[in-house]
């Protein structure tokens, strides 16, 4: 089958009113006038959505296409099923690095993204993890791996990761991966990412409706967020010792599965009492918190599938960013702009912590019907607040509203996206380079 040309028009300065996309014997032609390029890589995005839709598998892009152009081509024209193939146009050397070394990392996230929860375990989720990681390190970096599973999280204090995955056959994992530059074997960490891995989540006794249930496999999305991040790191160039944390479980009903009411003892003290078994993620991020916050690293980054909450308050086109530190979380947004992916701040505040009261313990998990505040994405990050020493201080909470698209729409195809991928890895990149 031949390739499709598809070549990007630019006059920005007429007025005629022209679709975005055109067609020509040989191919398209994506028309950005001044009456559709506002946003123009938005718009780029959607007619590479269309040009997937109507059956162009084979795709060539020719003439003047930037960077960013054509990875944001690539993110409307690529779908899971009957994927397609683009010849990208030509890019000076280090440009079409990035975009390859992009490619990969997306496509390994979105894979695990959209595979199937019985085939997407957590022991399997942290294998494939650490794999990854390994095949990118090649002989560039030394790799340190150390698995918690099952009741061995307990004998460790990982008291959320066990109860939310002790009702399934299938345990629970917490997986460390440190990743060491071989020419700074003595260096401290410099930076930890945590991902919330629940590869399916039922919501336990407080049972999901059957109408979202079936992509509740997506619900591993921060941990395959952050482990692509680190990725795309080390292929651009990590040079500071960095610790990876998967929080893996499925949360399931069973004779054995943990309840309304109980009560989890945290290593740093803290108390919980179970208001919700379906507010699960944030109590396995509380046990990879309390470990990251153990190395003492000056930044620390959770990523998660958190709260639908944090979806109502910004949509599908943005992910919610929560942080008690100021300038780091403006910075981090001037990050997600220059990586031109959609990231918000929504409130936090430490006394955001105190809106899950509990009557008989320190916090819960949720709120109490009738009491406490509806700011559900903010209440959450407090909760998490209260598993770091100093949380005012170099922490960064992604709560990642786009991650998966139940449906397709104009700009993706249904499944999972890869987005906040390149932001956090940027954060990661720069927030390590400047306190070097």
């Amino acid at each position: 089958m031949s390739k499709y040309k598809i070549k990007l028009q630019k006059n920005k300065t007429s007025t005629e009113i022209s679709p975005l996309l055109s067609f020509s014997a040989h191919g398209a032609n994506i028309n950005l006038t001044k009456r559709n390029s506002i946003y123009p890589l938005r718009q780029i995005q959607a007619a590479a959505r269309q040009c997937s839709q109507i059956g162009m598998h084979e795709v060539e892009l020719t003439d003047q296409w930037t960077l960013e152009e054509q990875w944001a081509f690539y993110q409307g024209f690529s779908k899971p099923k009957n994927p397609g193939n683009i010849k990208f146009a030509s890019l000076n050397p280090k440009d079409s690095t990035t975009l390859q070394h992009r490619i990969k990392v997306i496509e390994w996230v979105k894979y695990h993204n959209n595979m199937g929860a019985s085939a997407c375990t957590p022991l399997r989720l942290c294998h494939a993890a650490e794999n990854f990681i390994k095949e990118i390190a090649a002989n560039k970096y030394k790799i340190t791996t150390e698995y918690f599973a099952g009741e061995e999280l307990l004998h460790h204090g990982y008291v959320g990761c066990y109860n939310v995955g002790r009702g399934s056959v299938n345990p629970p994992v917490l997986l460390s991966i440190k990743v060491m530059p071989k020419n700074k074997t003595k260096a401290s960490t410099k930076a930890v990412l945590v991902g919330k891995g629940i590869t399916f989540d039922s919501g336990g006794y407080m049972l999901k409706p059957t109408n979202n249930i079936h992509y509740m496999k997506a619900d591993m999305s921060g941990a395959a967020t952050v482990t692509g991040a680190l990725a795309l790191v080390m292929l651009q160039g990590l040079n500071e010792p960095v610790e990876l944390i998967l929080c893996c479980a499925e949360n399931m009903i069973s004779g054995n599965a943990y309840k309304p009411g109980d009560i989890l003892e945290y290593k740093n003290g803290v108390k919980v009492e179970i208001l919700n078994t379906d507010a699960e993620g944030r109590l396995v991020l509380a046990d990879g918190l309390i470990r990251a916050d153990a190395t003492n690293a000056p930044l620390i980054i959770d990523a998660a599938t958190l709260t639908g909450a944090a979806q109502i308050a910004v949509g599908k086109d943005f992910c919610a960013l929560f942080s008690l530190d100021q300038k780091l979380r403006e910075r981090t947004l001037k990050y997600a702009e220059t990586m031109h992916e959609g990231l918000w701040p929504l409130p936090l505040e430490l006394w955001h912590r105190d809106m899950l009261p509990s009557f008989i313990t320190d916090t819960a998990n949720a709120q109490i019907s009738g009491t406490g505040s509806p700011g559900g994405p903010s209440t959450a990050a407090g909760f998490l607040s209260r598993f770091l020493t100093n949380p005012q201080q170099g922490w960064l909470h992604f709560d990642l509203s786009n991650a998966y698209m139940p449906e397709p729409n104009a700009l993706w195809s249904g499944g999972a996206t890869g987005n906040m991928i390149i932001t956090i890895a940027e954060t990661l990149l720069q927030e390590i380079s400047a306190a070097a």
